[in-house]
């Protein structure tokens, strides 16, 4: 089981219509649905991380407006983690951190327009721009042992996900 299933929850059943719809839509987001304009300072709007596990995928995404979900491939999931403050906050630093860093993280992906799951043991980045989508593809075990260009990214995303798992478990 990878990081996301041990934090959020355990087996999960085969996709849903609505994880689907949810994925979709936040893989194709773009700056006018949130509300924001290009900024060239600022061009990745959106971080969505992938986490594949032997038998389902948990998809992170943080946008630039301050939204934080968490989608399971079983239909579960946290909706509307940026409606606090906390998640909110780290969501900002992690897209401000990305940001400064998006032209080496950008240059490292590929553009693309098809979005496939990652299989077990498998980390898929996506980051949205106003020129697109790019994609990185790693290994979960070298983003763990910092072994990967990805790893402050996922180390970023992880830290926004533990004030989401603190609201989650203060309800």
């Amino acid at each position: 089981m990878g990081v996301l299933g041990k934090l959020f929850g355990g087996s999960r059943p085969p996709q849903s219509d609505v994880y689907n719809d949810l994925r979709n839509r936040a893989l194709n987001v773009t700056l006018a649905e949130l509300g924001l304009h290009a900024d060239p300072k600022a061009p990745v709007h959106a971080v969505i991380m992938e986490t594949g596990d032997a038998d389902s995928v948990s998809t992170f995404a943080c946008f630039g407006d301050g939204t934080v979900s968490l989608y399971f491939s079983n239909g579960g999931g946290v909706i509307g983690g940026g409606q606090h403050e906390s998640v909110r906050s780290a969501c900002f630093e992690m897209l401000s951190i990305t940001n400064e860093y998006a032209a080496d993280f950008i240059a490292a992906c590929e553009r693309v327009s098809a979005f496939p799951l990652p299989g077990h043991g498998e980390v898929f980045f996506y980051l949205a721009t106003a020129m697109g989508v790019y994609q990185a593809q790693c290994k979960e075990a070298a983003l763990v042992e910092q072994r990967d260009p990805f790893s402050s990214l996922f180390n970023n995303c992880h830290a926004v996900m533990t004030e989401v798992r603190e609201i989650e478990q203060d309800r």
